[in-house]
């Protein structure tokens, strides 16, 4: 597994728009292509605002020296009027061709995404760098497709406005057109390097502004409000945000300063090219070379000219910048993808032989040499301080990786247990849907009745409160839909109700599920465990030792190797780690 460290801060423009072709294209072709036409059919609009400028100024000069005729000047301004109309109907056609593709490449992308990182190793998530790119893919990449296809959009129009404008071009001083691109060019590239200095300073800005929503956040974030409260932390937390605002306010003021100073300096420079030329033009017209016409024509042009340039110019920034966001999106969607999970149900014994496991980032073995066996049926309690490998024993029970050394068998091979396992882990998901589909999230493969849904309620005694709510088992929950609240005891009522809702789930694994209940409710939280368990497997995980009596065997784990095995009166009789364990936590259950 490999992922991409000390990444440059800019990527390669082609392969980008290559690949925001490619994503176009899969979204919805023929809308694509639609927009693409449509984009350079619309540029015929430059073309005709700048002939009718032309024109009807023109033709306004000849009637009022009696050149023409108001009704000959009337017919041509109409043709030229109705003209624009059908333009304007093409750039209203183009928008709305563009938002549907955009929601059409939004769904592309934000499906691909998320089928990937479904189905990606599990070992990815245990990387510094592939957590920072999966973060970066899923809030930037997209936002990053869209810009790069309005870049490509940008050079695609350019070719038809390069053609419009040098027509009007050469039919003024050819050697001086010449020296007014180079002109132009040669400055905005001084002018772009002046402008360019200052972001350095606005990224010092951005730093500090970050922290300071970080801290403005902290008094109406859900999970932080009632503490702040409580320690009375507005004057700590206020003094450290005006610090940072006081930073940012001074860098801030020294960018508007330098910016407005440069930018000012930059547009008088940027004008000289665009004098130059109006003179030449005027003189042009003084010696009967154009009509009266062409100055205003020229004045439009030479503007539209620096839009285009410009147009053109950010978007080669946009690909020196937003590159990289596609090239994190290749290298996330090239991960190396898990097996499916085999719809398996067996009821088995476990046995993992000499397993020994280093994770990707980590030097020390999190397993060493491990080997235990467990029958089918087997209520195991594993203990142990934290780090000593609980959790990631019972990851590699649920497959979640094969990169271990040594053998873990099922029966009488090493296939996985595929779907004979359920879980629920300590920071179990508390999903904002309704009732019916946190339950139905536990076998999403087949469809749960009313009834069903009630009767797992029942099991887990939350069928009255429920059934007592307005919308019943289809209350919306948490605060995405105007839901309700659940008490954590009853996020945890509502993940056994999840875990039942697989039937044919022969091993259940529950890695620290009460961490957050005071002791006595960890018991009767175990209790309604052991009740609704039946003959399964159930593998408990717990630095807490007050449901262990119950189990049939306890696993000590210590430096990722077992260090001592047994039930509860054969630990405690060894005086060893579990012993120690157990008194230093008795007083916990017994007042």
């Amino acid at each position: 597994m490999e992922t991409t460290a000390n990444r440059k801060e800019k990527g390669h423009a082609l392969p980008a728009l290559k690949q925001t072709h490619n994503i176009a294209l899969s979204s919805n072709k023929r809308l694509y292509i639609l927009y693409v036409a449509l984009c350079l059919v619309s540029t015929g609009g430059t073309f005709v605002s700048l002939a009718a400028i032309q024109y009807s100024s023109s033709g306004a000069y000849r009637i009022l020296f009696e050149q023409t005729e108001l009704t000959e000047v009337c017919i041509g301004v109409a043709l030229f009027s109705t003209a624009a109309v059908v333009f304007r109907l093409v750039r209203m056609a183009q928008n709305s061709v563009s938002n549907r593709l955009s929601l059409d490449m939004k769904r592309y992308f934000e499906h691909a995404v998320n089928d990937k990182l479904s189905s990606i190793r599990w070992d990815y998530y245990e990387t510094h760098e592939a957590n920072r790119d999966i973060f970066t893919v899923r809030t930037k990449s997209l936002q990053a497709v869209m810009r790069l296809l309005q870049s490509m959009i940008s050079y695609l129009t350019a070719v038809p406005y390069i053609v419009i404008y040098s027509y009007y071009l050469f039919q003024i001083n050819v050697p001086a057109v010449v020296a007014y691109v180079v002109l132009l060019v040669a400055l905005n590239r001084i002018v772009g390097k002046r402008l360019n200095s200052l972001w350095k300073l606005w990224d010092e800005a951005q730093g500090y502004m970050r922290r300071e929503g970080y801290f403005m956040g902290l008094a109406g974030d859900k999970d932080t409000h009632q503490e702040y409260r409580q320690n009375r932390l507005f004057g700590y937390i206020s003094q450290k945000w005006s610090e940072l605002f006081d930073r940012e306010y001074k860098v801030s003021m020294e960018i508007h300063w330098r910016y407005e100073v440069r930018l000012q300096t930059a547009r008088f420079i940027l004008n000289l090219p665009y004098i130059l030329m109006m003179l030449l033009t005027a003189y042009e017209i003084a010696i009967g070379k154009h009509e009266i016409g062409f100055l205003l024509l020229a004045n439009r042009l030479f503007n539209n000219i620096v839009d285009t340039y410009m147009s053109v110019q950010n978007a080669a920034m946009v690909n020196q910048t937003e590159s990289k966001y596609l090239e994190l999106f290749a290298e996330v969607m090239s991960y190396e993808t898990a097996e499916a999970v085999p719809e398996r149900y067996k009821e088995t014994d476990i046995e993992a032989r000499d397993v020994s496991f280093v994770y990707p980032q980590s030097q020390r073995k999190a397993l060493g040499h491990l080997t235990v066996s467990i029958k089918y049926g087997e209520k195991i309690a594993i203990v142990g301080a934290n780090g000593s490998g609980k959790t990631t024993f019972c990851n590699l029970l649920m497959g979640l990786t094969d990169r271990y050394d040594g053998l873990i068998a099922y029966g009488e091979d090493a296939l996985d247990l595929g779907r004979s396992i359920a879980c629920i882990m300590q920071d179990f998901a508390q999903y904002e849907m309704t009732v019916r589909e946190n339950i139905e999230m536990g076998d999403v493969d087949r469809s749960f009745t009313d009834d069903e849904i009630v009767g797992l309620l029942e099991k887990v005694g939350l069928k009255g409160y429920v059934m007592s709510l307005a919308q019943g088992i289809d209350t919306p929950l948490g605060q995405l839909d105007k839901g309700i609240e659940l008490s954590k005891g009853q996020w945890q009522r509502l993940a056994i109700a999840r875990l039942l809702a697989n039937p044919k789930a022969t091993v259940w694994i529950l890695d620290e599920p009460t961490a957050y209940l005071d002791p006595m409710s960890e018991i009767g939280f175990y209790d309604l465990i052991y009740q609704l368990s039946g003959s399964r497997t159930v593998i408990f995980i717990s630095h807490r030792l007050g449901f262990a009596r119950r189990a049939d065997r306890i696993l000590v784990f210590e430096d990722g190797r077992i260090a001592e095995e047994g039930t509860h009166e054969e630990l405690l009789g060894q005086n060893g780690i579990y012993a120690d364990m157990y008194a230093s936590q008795t007083e916990w259950y017994t007042h």
